[in-house]
């Protein structure tokens, strides 16, 4: 197999890509702002955005995989544009010039929901409604993708990533679970779907193992969704603690939005395209990397 080009191949979900696709014996370059490790074949990358320049990146590369991009609590709109939407048209069109065969593009599931109500889960073919500036960023990103038809484009629209290195929301859902507070979501039955790390890279080498696979937007996630208190009681469980969940309706009215609401992701579809991810449930997999998070704490 050609090279593969991981962009943002020092960030939480590249550093696993790269190591995973190595292992798999695909050569492997990554892109890079800063530092690389010595052993890893590198391109020296600057700012994402319309002047980035990527041809040396992309000399020899067959499959580029985009998961570069800046995180969107940090950055207004002008910024978030400039990295995902003007970064991924300039990488797009100068991957078509240097004959790549095949793009996959890394979105989010904030490119089409932000929440779903009741029993729902987001499927592919709904009309889109990001409901911020990095969800819109996302989603324009993608058309750019998609309209290159000769680079064989796939989006794939992760929820949540998890794993023990992961940072911002579930670093802090992490450290919830591992104070000794007991917690007032035992009522709240809300539905979310997350990603463990392991499925992510797992998606991502059998897209890459296919290059004619079929093309367009799949949505990735680990099954079931859970609740709140269900992510909570799955990363204890980790922990090697109890729960420690009560009832409190008021208490729980305060907490932050993402612990009340629902956002089920149905992936189906990539499942019949590219066959099953992930060994395990969303459950167990949240209490694998409670287990690995304590064991580096």
């Amino acid at each position: 197999m050609a090279r593969v080009l991981i962009t943002g191949a020092s960030g939480f979900i590249g550093c696993a890509l790269v190591a995973a696709l190595r292992a798999d014996g695909i050569a492997v370059r990554g892109a890079y702002r800063g530092a690389a490790p010595a052993d890893i074949d590198a391109a020296p990358v600057g700012a994402l955005g319309r002047e980035t320049d990527w041809r040396a990146a992309l000399e020899d590369v067959d499959t580029v995989v985009h998961l570069a991009s800046p995180a969107h609590a940090r950055f207004d709109e002008p910024a978030l544009r400039e990295a995902i939407v003007d970064g991924t048209s300039a990488l797009v069109d100068q991957a078509q010039k240097a004959g790549v065969k095949r793009f996959i593009q890394i979105s989010s599931i904030k490119a089409i929901a932000v929440r779903t109500e009741g029993t729902q889960a987001v499927r592919e073919g709904q009309a889109p409604e990001p409901a911020d500036a990095y969800g819109r960023a996302k989603l324009a990103a993608e058309a750019i993708a998609l309209a290159h038809a000769e680079l064989n484009p796939i989006v794939l629209r992760p929820p949540l990533v998890h794993g023990p290195e992961a940072k911002a929301n579930f670093a802090l859902l992490l450290r919830l679970a591992a104070s000794p507070t007991p917690l007032p979501f035992a009522h709240v039955r809300n539905r979310r779907s997350v990603l463990a790390l392991s499925s992510f890279v797992d998606a991502v080498r059998t897209v890459v193992r296919r290059p004619e696979g079929p093309n367009g937007v799949f949505h990735l996630a680990d099954q079931p969704a859970l609740s709140t208190a269900e992510m909570i009681a799955a990363l204890r469980r980790g922990l090697g603690r109890p729960p420690g969940l009560f009832r409190a309706p008021v208490l729980a009215a305060l907490a932050p939005a993402v612990l009340r609401e629902s956002l089920a992701v149905d992936d189906s579809a990539f499942r019949a395209a590219y066959g099953e991810i992930g060994a395990q449930d969303s459950a167990a997999l949240l209490s694998e990397t409670a287990r690995a998070w304590m064991a580096r704490a």
